[in-house]
């Protein structure tokens, strides 16, 4: 079920603003050639010559594991363009859809590098990240047959589903994420999140917030993974 993201909204629209302020000009930190915002947490840091600098806070390393019962690390993220999403494989409402169109991206992803010509330096690549907040009954079992009936191969690592302790899942979201996620027993399901899906650079920067539910927001997300794509063509 759709828990109004207010205050998430409310807090990547100020560190938008934050962002735009910073007099950092170092190549993984400077103003953007694809117009897309940088946005989630950071800090504004003061150096001795009086200059400010931008710094990101780092994705939070904590236990995960995917829909095949491999551990998984964020480390191996770092490079790469990712689309996030918080789900729950029991959800009765907006999941459904948000899985739908993940499932949908997923393949014209894939269907998009396999007609990348052989001769042509292959974009930078696009991974694909579910998060349950559910892991108690989201077990790898669940997961993977959730993975598969999504049209994902058991030999794809494009799009992982990933489960761990429940109350780091949870706060990942919040604190990182900027998303709400959380167990309420009076919603249907048992939780509450949003339904957004994330765009992440591959400094492990949120760079777009796009409605999951909804499938124009996620051709524009389409859109945004090739101006990104474009952007760190050359770096």
């Amino acid at each position: 079920m759709l828990k109004p993201p207010l205050f998430s909204l409310c807090t990547v629209l100020a560190f938008a603003l934050l962002t735009g302020c910073s007099t950092d000009k170092s190549k993984d930190h400077g103003p953007p050639s694809s117009g897309l915002p940088i946005l989630g947490p950071m800090e504004i840091m003061e150096g001795k010559d009086g200059r400010t600098d931008t710094v990101f806070r780092e994705l939070p390393e904590i236990a995960l594991e995917d829909q095949y019962g491999v551990a998984f690390h964020h480390d191996s993220l770092k490079g790469q363009i990712r689309v996030v999403d918080f789900f729950f494989a029991s959800c009765p409402g907006i999941c459904i859809d948000m899985s739908r169109h993940m499932a949908k991206l997923y393949a014209q992803a894939q269907q998009h590098a396999s007609k990348t010509p052989s001769k042509v330096a292959p974009p930078i690549g696009v991974r694909f990240i579910s998060y349950t907040i559910d892991p108690q009954r989201d077990t790898r079992d669940v997961l993977a047959d959730y993975a598969e009936r999504h049209g994902v191969k058991p030999s794809s690592r494009q799009w992982l589903l990933l489960r761990g302790k429940e109350e780091e899942i949870h706060r990942l979201a919040e604190q990182y994420y900027l998303l709400s996620a959380g167990a309420d027993r009076d919603a249907p399901g048992g939780f509450l999140h949003s339904g957004q899906f994330l765009l992440i650079d591959p400094n492990g920067r949120i760079r777009g917030l796009y409605d999951g539910t909804q499938w124009a927001e996620c051709e524009i997300l389409q859109r945004d993974i090739a101006l990104l794509q474009e952007e760190f063509r050359n770096r």
